[in-house]
């Protein structure tokens, strides 16, 4: 439980139109390789069935009883690594619940004791980039030009945040 938001396991519940409908917004979408693919409910039932049998989380971000987006978390048991991702609704943007529902997962992981927590995103993604350096996480690495946004190049920017708990 988050200061403003509740982080819940994912479940057909939350597939609405709604949720279809921020799959497929290409404001939304703009900065993830989603944006190539048309999301339906048949897609989104198969990737919440990918979840199933994995040690990998997929979470629904709630606050007062209604989705406002989704995060996941794919882990590695064996390295002790967790990496992040986050989808908002865009009623919600720019109130704080990414950073909220980004710490809250990340403190419950690192209370499990996963080393460390990665995330990734465009350099243009400014957003994001502000919710990872505010949750404390720090320069992990850059891949150069990697993706192409609106037909240029852009970096992806990588970060970590490691358990004080664990060696590094």
């Amino acid at each position: 439980m988050g200061q403003k938001v509740s982080l819940v396991t994912f479940t057909e519940y939350y597939i609405s139109p709604e949720y279809i409908g921020w799959l497929n917004d290409k404001v939304v979408m703009r900065y993830s390789n989603q944006r190539f693919y048309e999301h339906t409910l048949e897609s989104s039932r198969r990737y919440l069935a990918s979840f199933e049998a994995a040690d990998n989380l997929f979470l629904a971000i709630v606050f007062e009883g209604v989705l406002v987006g989704t995060m996941t978390a794919y882990i590695s048991k064996s390295h002790q690594v967790a990496d992040l991702g986050i989808l908002l609704s865009p009623q919600v943007w720019g109130q704080g619940f990414g950073l909220d529902a980004w710490q809250t997962l990340m403190n419950y992981l690192l209370s499990l004791g996963i080393r460390k927590i990665t995330g990734g995103t465009l350099r243009c993604n400014t957003a994001m980039l502000s919710i990872m350096q505010r949750s404390g996480m720090i320069p992990d690495g850059v891949r150069r030009a990697q993706e192409m946004i609106e037909g240029q190049p852009m970096d992806i920017l990588y970060f970590a945040k490691f358990n004080a708990e664990r060696n590094v």
